[in-house]
């Protein structure tokens, strides 16, 4: 087990309305991320911005902790960093909108033995990215200049290879929403 910080700080522009909240068969979207990574989990951090008070309110039942990003307005990585400031253990990064990775992938990424590693499928990198906490520090330390990837990429990292093509799912739009609402079922 890790803990996860999930990022859910995003003011959600592309999207036109909290994307977090969108109602995917009778739940928020942000739920389904969270239930996907709970049995892996020893801790969930749910990294808050704009929609802070709503999204505490919708998932007010769930047993995670809450985190106010106060400057969700300068991006993601600054969203990563206040998760960061807050873990004590080994550490997963998860955005909000990636519901629906498989729990295969979860539990390959924990069984991995590199201080960083992340799931590929096929040419798709993507979520959730592992960190050891050794490299809270130095991510701390990286600047608001750059990115996670950037910091990854700075790393000798292990590549988890899988077969799930959730792991780089992106709901940027509301098209991509619909598209996703109207699928049978999830790959």
């Amino acid at each position: 087990m890790a803990e996860c910080i999930i990022l859910a700080g995003g003011k959600s522009t592309r999207m036109g309305t909290n994307k977090m909240l969108l109602d995917f068969k009778g739940h928020p979207l942000l739920w389904h991320t969270i239930q996907s990574v709970k049995p892996f989990a020893s801790r969930i951090i749910v990294v808050t911005g704009k929609y802070d008070q709503e999204i505490k309110e919708a998932l007010k039942e769930e047993k995670i902790e809450f985190v106010y990003n106060k400057d969700y307005e300068l991006g993601m990585f600054s969203s990563v960093l206040t998760g960061v400031k807050e873990i004590k253990e080994d550490f997963m990064v998860l955005p909000g909108d990636c519901p629906f990775i498989k729990k295969e992938t979860f539990e390959k990424v924990l069984k991995g033995t590199g201080d960083i590693r992340y799931p590929k499928c096929g040419d798709l990198e993507g979520h959730p990215l592992y960190i050891s906490k050794k490299y809270k520090d130095e991510l701390l330390s990286f600047g608001l200049d750059n990115n996670l990837k950037m910091f990854r990429d700075s790393k000798k990292c292990e590549i988890i290879f899988v077969e799930d093509k959730n792991i780089g799912m992106n709901l940027n739009n509301i098209l991509d929403f619909y598209q996703l609402k109207n699928k049978e079922e999830i790959v």
